[in-house]
């Protein structure tokens, strides 16, 4: 009887030890979904500003913990479209991995401001952000 519950404990393990594993990579433009607040046209500005960030980040850096003027200019500009867009939580906080990704450790300020303008609190408490 013992030795049935281990055995059992330790199927029960393994199966969830697989579950979620290697899934696919995520695209880069989340796809709307009907019921949710999605301007697509405020994601569209915001992917356009990733873009942005990206090219800026290809530019030659002196500093990486100022990162250049174009990295600094395009951030800026993501930040406070990122903060005025009508999109849900979930949304602003995956474009803001993707505007982190596209820095490619050049600026690390404007890592640190990304990091900050993510709505962890929000999502934590049950925030939608549609409002």
């Amino acid at each position: 009887m013992r030795l049935a519950g281990v055995v059992l404990l330790l199927v029960l393990g393994l199966v969830a030890a697989g579950c979620g594993g290697g899934g696919s990579k995520p695209t880069a433009k989340p796809k709307p979904v009907a019921g949710s607040c999605v301007n697509a046209k405020a994601l569209a500005k915001l992917h356009a500003d990733v873009a942005a960030i990206r090219a800026a980040a290809n530019l030659p850096t002196r500093n990486r913990l100022d990162g250049n003027p174009a990295i600094n200019k395009a951030t800026d500009r993501f930040l406070y479209d990122v903060a005025t867009a009508k999109i849900d939580n979930k949304r602003r906080n995956r474009i803001i991995d993707f505007a982190m990704g596209a820095l490619a450790n050049q600026c690390e300020q404007c890592f640190q401001a990304l990091e900050a303008g993510r709505p962890i609190p929000a999502l934590r408490y049950g925030d939608t952000g549609c409002g």
